[in-house]
């Protein structure tokens, strides 16, 4: 085995080799979009499981792609929860540094 097969190139008990990605360099499956879900407020994609903000409403959990898109949805959540004609507010700069 060369130099790269024994940095990158490991085998299992077996003798099974085993694919070693860099970190950060990780297959999305189709599965992975599925479990994404919509910032009530700016609409934009968020997974539930490392969303920087949430808040809970009327039994149900909201989840937020900022703490801005939180503190806008917190301040009038029934605008956001099927309240009636309400557009998305979108995202006005809130990312912005």
């Amino acid at each position: 085995m060369g130099l790269f097969g024994k940095l990158f190139g490991k085998k299992t008990e077996k003798g099974e080799s085993m694919k070693m990605e860099p970190s950060g360099m990780k297959e999305h499956s189709p599965m992975a979009s599925a479990s994404k879900v919509k910032d009530p407020v700016c609409g934009m994609d968020v997974d539930p499981k490392t969303a920087p903000a949430k808040s809970e409403y009327m039994g149900k959990t909201y989840y937020f792609c900022s703490p801005a898109c939180k503190r806008t949805f917190d301040a009038n959540p029934a605008k956001y929860t099927g309240g009636g004609g309400h557009e998305m507010a979108g995202h006005s700069g809130h990312h912005q540094m």
